[in-house]
């Protein structure tokens, strides 16, 4: 049941979130296409978000599934935990909120496990290990840095540059105070839910237009 609408907005991106018991809805502009984003600690919604995921694909898809993947953590102390999971396929957005998910669903651990998908990432590290090393200890069976297989000049590039280069699109940042912002809140902003998103929706653009499903593990 909805419970309100509010309105978002980061560097010109509009949209709205609706509020649901269990989870939040939003929708994100991207230069025109819209983002449909659920942000959920309930792992009732999250096993709902992978089925039709994977019902959709088989239907639609012509080739393997990519999906963009993020991790998003509190900077606090050594080696903080990752508080964020950030999956992306096609306009559909899921965020799921880790530091508050008493546990999390089978099908979440055979999704990232599942040897014909793609996960795309960028700045990413670390959050293979940060995943498979805290809270719910979660695998990753094939994770690609799309740095690694775009031209060589832009493997140092900021997130922005890849955008403008290969999508087109300009003023597409992740902007550092939000990086640095405190991932693990009950409630996440407007902000960084638009950046979330942009971040792995970005990701999965890449792959498939890179085909990266083709490149070796």
């Amino acid at each position: 049941m909805k419970r309100g609408i509010k309105h978002l907005c980061f560097n010109g991106f509009t949209g709205y979130s609706s509020l649901h018991h269990h989870y939040h809805e939003h929708h994100v502009d991207f230069f025109g296409e819209r983002l449909i984003v659920t942000v959920t600690h309930t792992p009732s919604v999250i096993r709902r978000w992978i089925h039709s995921i994977r019902f959709v694909s088989r239907l639609r898809l012509s080739h393997p599934l990519v999906v963009g993947l993020g991790v998003q953590w509190t900077p606090r102390g050594s080696d903080p935990p990752p508080d964020i999971l950030q999956l992306c396929v096609g306009t559909r957005c899921l965020i799921i909120q880790l530091s508050h998910c008493k546990y999390v669903p089978d099908v979440l651990r055979s999704f990232l496990e599942d040897q014909t998908i793609t996960f795309v990432g960028v700045w990413n590290s670390q959050d293979k290990d940060k995943l498979e090393r805290f809270h719910h200890q979660l695998d990753i069976w094939r994770l690609v840095h799309i740095r690694h297989y775009l031209h060589p000049l832009l493997l140092s590039s900021s997130f922005e540059t890849i955008v403008k280069v290969y999508l087109g699109h300009e003023g597409v940042t992740k902007d550092k105070e939000l990086c640095m912002s405190n991932w693990g809140a009950r409630s996440l902003s407007h902000d960084q839910i638009v950046q979330a998103s942009h971040d792995v929706y970005v990701c999965c653009k890449l792959g498939v237009k890179e085909r990266l499903w083709k490149m070796g593990a």
